[in-house]
């Protein structure tokens, strides 16, 4: 830089001396060529403040730079004309510079020019540029004062004074209208990276109108003692028309004001603060759409330190009368995202209008568009991830939440709060949750109101308190329920509720770590009159009820640890060893062992459209066996108990049913017997061994190459006959649907 102050001391040593000589009319200086690097590698004294490295000023290159002083004016006129000044890119070169001072002043102390004018060619735009430019310089105070304004860049302009009294300096600008096109390339430049091929792209597309105020100050470091000296930046102004567009991603129209400060705390250390709201546009990201109203307003204040990392005090986005966000803690930005610590809170004052407003045009074209919510929901979220603690917690209240999607699922006014963390140091007793809701409807089925108390810890959850879920005159009683493997597929960490001590455990599912549910309960009575009318089904008789015990289900098994046991048709059904595996495979398998005792057939075959049948029946299916659903092997029988005393009537169409099931068809209608309506009958059964898809039939008694299916009693008598030993399963199926569907059967 001693280089550069010797050709300005040069220029104002001339133009003090043509002040006291009158003959001289002008004075002009001219140079060649110049460059700036080699004023930059001047030897440093070994005292001084190192220079810092500026590759823009060591690539500035001067070509025909002439300086001239005309002195035939008063007030004299100054100039200065350059060729060409060669910039590093992105910058374009400036060429025809010229800078005409109409009124310049200058004395022993002072360098001023006023009403300057500025015109050049390049940096940012190849066409013209015009601006006003005056300055003030006073060596004896080291004061410098410059003032450049409307300076025309396409559409927009900028405004910019300058005032520096010794290393403290301080500025002022105003950018009106600047469009994106000008700084696009400066901006790619600065972002270019292999790794950021897609973010280019999207810059190249990108386009936006800027507008801003602004202020800026500090100290120069012009020594040791003013390194890491406090400098300001502050902006307001707003941004407009931005859109964008790479691949499937794009922006239109986005819109926000913002506010911005900056302070440079020390050389390692910048304090920021922004402020951005009126927020307008639309946005679609990774089949995310987002349209903004205008209302929502982002504030965050953080420092930047060395190693990127940023400490954030604050940062809220909010819109009024929708939701309020709040975060603070400690990230690092290096190759990726990594959060230290971090403590965040949401409040949902009016789910309804954040779903119409954002969650409608996000979930748009998915499974969930249909959504509908209400309500308030408040939730509190924290992580360490600090010594390798990884612990979080998270805290949500729900208060008259309701939610509905098409009739998959109806929640109407859930209320309580839900505490979770994972910390498997914590010493204190886990925080019960509490949960209650009105009403419930899963896939059509309601659920009344219903209250539950439980613990939430890691990836496990045990209910504390028993509980009824109300389901018609009836209710489903939970007498305890566990899930485990919640979140992930490690050992979880479950406390005890009397000890308050954790325990590793580990469900015995032969090592599959998948979400694990263990319920015990019963159902307690339910009309299954009120069931078959809420469905449309068929008219059921009587009640449904169940002993539930201990049960496990996962993704890949369903078993009961004991016989489950259900009271229906006035008897009851026991169903022992169930396991089903695969359960939510379209190729899953069943395997059970079931029990029918003393059912009341008059119920059973009302029900399913049979033709009527009075009696008790029991029977027993053994090693059923389902695969995707559907039978492949069971032992099964069903017939009418020893010693039973019910009365024992059968109908016409239910002779007629069974018949078919036998192998013979419309017999009764060809014969007198068919002016009687029922018959009285002895015993009935019928039974069937399925293997290799062949059912293997029998009836209550043999007779010769036939069975009884039903053998009859009193007169007039009447006995039906089965005469196939062997039929297709297929076969044998159709013929129930033919019954149940046109109350006839066609037998070949």
């Amino acid at each position: 830089m001693n280089s550069l102050k010797c050709y300005c001391l040069i220029i104002i040593s001339c133009l003090l001396i043509s002040k006291h000589a009158a003959a001289i009319d002008s004075i002009e200086f001219s140079m060649g060529q110049m460059t700036f690097e080699s004023l930059l590698s001047q030897p440093q004294n070994k005292n001084s403040f190192p220079k810092p490295k500026n590759e823009l000023l060591e690539q500035l290159k001067l070509n025909q730079l002439s300086v001239i002083m005309d002195l035939t004016f008063k007030p004299v006129k100054f100039k200065i004309d350059l060729s060409k000044l060669k910039l590093p890119k992105p910058y374009k070169a400036i060429r025809s510079l010229n800078f005409t001072c109409q009124k310049f002043v200058f004395d022993l102390n002072n360098f001023e020019c006023h009403r300057g004018k500025l015109f050049f060619n390049g940096l940012f735009e190849q066409k013209g540029t015009a601006a006003d430019l005056s300055f003030v310089y006073n060596s004896e105070n080291d004061i410098l004062s410059l003032s450049v304004q409307n300076i025309n860049l396409g559409h927009g302009s900028l405004s910019l004074n300058f005032n520096r009294v010794k290393n403290k300096w301080q500025s002022n600008f105003n950018l009106k209208n600047l469009e994106y096109k000008f700084l696009s390339g400066y901006i790619k430049s600065y972002f270019y990276q292999e790794k950021m091929n897609d973010f280019i792209a999207m810059l190249e597309s990108a386009g936006g109108i800027l507008s801003l105020t602004g202020r800026s100050g500090g100290i120069l470091a012009l020594s040791d003692t003013d390194k890491g000296k406090m400098n300001t930046l502050q902006l307001k102004g707003k941004v407009e028309h931005v859109h964008y567009q790479y691949g499937e991603n794009l922006a239109e129209e986005l819109k926000f004001n913002f506010d911005l400060s900056l302070n440079s705390i020390s050389h390692n250390v910048q304090k920021i603060a922004l402020v951005i709201d009126s927020l307008g546009g639309e946005v679609l990201q990774d089949d995310t759409y987002v349209a903004f109203n205008g209302n929502e307003r982002l504030r965050t204040n953080f420092n930047l330190k060395q190693k990127n990392i940023i400490d954030i005090s604050q940062l809220t986005l909010n819109s009024k009368g929708i939701f309020l966000f709040e975060t603070q803690g400690q990230i690092a930005i290096n190759n990726k995202l990594k959060i230290h610590h971090i403590d965040s809170k949401i409040n949902v004052s009016n789910l309804s209008l954040f779903n119409k407003t954002y969650l409608a045009n996000i979930l748009s074209g998915t499974d969930y568009e249909a959504l509908i919510l209400e309500g308030e929901l408040n939730a509190y979220f924290s992580s360490n991830l600090e010594q390798k603690k990884n612990t979080y917690k998270i805290d949500a209240h729900f208060k008259d939440f309701s939610l509905a999607l098409n009739n998959q699922i109806s929640l109407i006014d859930l209320n309580g709060s839900v505490f979770w963390n994972n910390d498997n140091q914590i010493k204190e007793t886990i925080e019960p949750s509490q949960l209650s809701w009105q009403e419930l409807t899963l896939n059509e089925l309601p659920l009344g109101h219903s209250k539950f108390q439980f613990i939430l810890h890691n990836d496990y959850l045990k209910l504390l308190k028993e509980t009824d879920i109300p389901i018609f005159d009836g209710a489903l009683h939970i007498n305890s329920l566990e899930v485990s493997h919640l979140f992930s597929t490690q050992l979880y960490e479950s406390q005890d509720p009397k000890s308050n001590k954790f325990k590793s455990e580990t469900p015995d599912n032969s090592g599959i770590n998948s979400l694990t549910l263990t319920i015990d309960g019963m159902i307690k009575p339910v009309s299954l009159a009120l069931l078959s009318q809420h469905f449309e089904w068929p008219l059921l008789d009587g009640t449904l009820s169940a002993v539930i015990p201990s049960t496990t289900y996962n993704e890949k098994y369903l078993r009961i640890g004991g016989a489950m046991m259900l009271q229906v048709f006035d008897g009851t059904i026991i169903i022992k060893d169930l396991k089903v595996e695969e359960p939510l495979q379209d190729y899953a398998q069943l395997f059970a062992n079931i029990d029918l005792i003393n059912l009341n057939l008059k119920s059973l075959t009302n029900t399913y459209n049979f033709g009527e049948i009075n009696g008790r029946v029991e029977g027993k299916l053994n090693a059923l066996e389902l695969d995707a659903w559907e039978p492949v092997a069971f032992d099964a029988y069903i017939r009418t108990p020893e010693n039973d005393n019910s009365s024992h009537r059968i109908s016409q169409r239910a002779i007629d049913n069974l018949s078919s099931l036998g192998g013979a068809s419309g017999l009764l209608s060809r014969s007198f017997l068919s002016f009687f309506e029922t018959f009285r009958y002895d015993k009935i059964g019928l039974s069937c061994r399925l293997k290799n898809n062949i059912c293997h039939m029998s009836g209550v008694e043999a007779k010769g190459n036939s069975y009884y299916i039903v053998k009859g009693g009193g007169i007039p008598r009447i006995d039906v006959m089965g005469f196939q030993r062997k039929v297709n399963w297929g076969v044998l199926t159709s013929r129930l649907k033919a019954i149940q569907l046109a109350n006839e059967a066609v037998i070949e």
